[in-house]
């Protein structure tokens, strides 16, 4: 049987750097323009246009420049642009080097782009400057299991939880670390802690149900069909359902699982040939 393993979900939004995190009250001399670009309501298209206008009409600290450039490269990555968000936050860095938001929003766009290593890099940055940002901490170990590093991971999740214990997502995190190190029960126990936490969260009950699909294959049902009650129309789930209730020798239901994934737009060679046995 094939079984097949989600990638990572998004966990971490960007940082747009806003008036309060920059000035405790704004110097009389800044210009409109950075007020503007620090104004955390903005649409990307007018933040990129006020962060450049700011930027243009000087005058600003370094902290400033660095905050500019940062929310500039934000604005850019809303609008698609990674590759500007990237130079722009390569900008902020250079302005002040202890500006931890532009770390944390480039580590952001460089994960997005498969440059794994150069975001966590990035995140430490942010960690070795503010040991206590969980956030930091969280999107590190995300990486870290996306280069193969569970244990990293598990590190990293363990100290976001002992600054945060009520977070979700690093209960969630946690939990993908235990699986792929194999500790199947302190895994469930970490999806368990996720879920009292977010009742409604998919992911969580799907990777709850894929952990415990070989030795609780009925409790891995549960998981995943609560999983489809929360969101109906993703087709991966139904095919982790099909493989669970074929393993459970109830083909005509896992067959009707697997039409139902190919409906919603699932695509694989093993399941195009599982769809045209059933006649298409």
């Amino acid at each position: 049987m094939s079984w097949i393993r989600p990638a990572l979900r998004p966990l971490i939004a960007l940082f747009l750097v806003g008036i309060a995190a920059l000035w405790s009250a704004p110097p009389a001399q800044a210009n409109d323009f950075l007020r503007r670009c620090l104004d955390e309501r903005a649409g990307a298209e007018t933040l990129a246009l006020a962060c450049r206008s700011a930027l243009n009409a000087g005058g600003l600290d370094r902290r400033e420049t660095a905050a500019a450039w940062t929310n500039s490269g934000i604005a850019l990555a809303e609008l698609g642009r990674d590759g500007d968000a990237l130079a722009a936050y390569d900008r902020a860095v250079a302005a002040d080097p202890t500006f931890t938001p532009a770390y944390a929003n480039r580590a952001l766009s460089r994960a997005r782009r498969g440059r794994v290593e150069e975001a966590i890099a990035d995140w430490s940055e942010v960690i070795a400057r503010a040991p206590r940002d969980g956030d930091a901490l969280l999107g590190r170990a995300g990486l870290h299991l996306v280069a193969g590093r569970p244990a990293q991971a598990l590190a990293d999740a363990d100290a976001g939880l002992r600054l945060a214990p009520r977070s979700s997502d690093l209960h969630y995190t946690r939990g993908l670390a235990l699986g792929a190190l194999n500790r199947t029960a302190e895994a469930v126990s970490a999806f368990d802690a996720a879920l009292r936490l977010d009742p409604g969260d998919a992911e969580a009950w799907m990777q709850r149900g894929l952990i415990q699909a070989r030795a609780a294959p009925a409790a891995a049902l549960r998981d995943l069909t609560r999983a489809i009650d929360i969101v109906p129309k993703r087709a991966v789930l139904y095919v982790h359902r099909g493989q669970v209730l074929e393993g459970l020798g109830r083909q005509g239901e896992a067959d009707r699982d697997y039409r139902r994934a190919f409906e919603l737009g699932f695509q694989s060679p093993w399941l195009n040939q599982r769809i045209e046995a059933m006649g298409g």
